[in-house]
């Protein structure tokens, strides 16, 4: 039982870390269109996406992600391309759009249960040491009842039709 809790904790940690440290220091803008109803985002956004310049090379969220978690360039990389942590991030960016487009209040995500998502989506991963999950939850925990608020400021463009 001690194990699961300590792999629960460390998997919303990761996510946590993430979302707070994108949020507080990256400008993000989700584009969607809306066709027959139906509001959907232009481009799939990743985790890789969120820390990289265009040009391919990491942006400042990287390193300042990877020096908050005293990870290596390969830890960082397993964070990055995590499937589990990449889908959580579009349930959460489907959240913010539905939130903010379709002024749907019970779309949002409180903390706990970005915190509840995100260890889902961690202990699912079976590619991340328990070392590693450990580092992210310590450091987690210290921005565990901020995100949600962070994560809603986000801002949403809709966009007109695409043909």
């Amino acid at each position: 039982m001690k194990r699961t809790t300590t792999i629960i904790v460390i998997a919303i940690s990761i996510l946590l870390v993430l979302l707070y440290t994108i949020t507080s220091t990256y400008s993000i803008i989700i584009e969607v269109t809306e066709k027959d109803g139906i509001t959907e985002i232009v481009n799939k956004i990743s985790i890789r996406d969120l820390l990289m310049n265009e040009d391919g090379s990491y942006n400042d969220i990287y390193y300042t992600l990877k020096n908050e978690l005293s990870v290596t360039d390969e830890e960082a990389n397993l964070l990055i391309n995590s499937k589990k942590l990449n889908e959580a991030l579009q349930i959460v960016l489907e959240s913010i759009v539905d939130y903010k487009v379709n002024d749907n209040i019970d779309a949002k995500f409180t903390d706990q249960e970005l915190y509840d998502l995100i260890s889902k989506s961690v202990i699912q991963d079976g590619n991340l040491s328990d070392d590693l999950k450990s580092r992210v939850i310590n450091k987690a925990s210290m921005y565990r009842n901020d995100v949600s608020d962070y994560i809603y400021d986000i801002e949403v463009s809709l966009l007109g039709d695409i043909a």
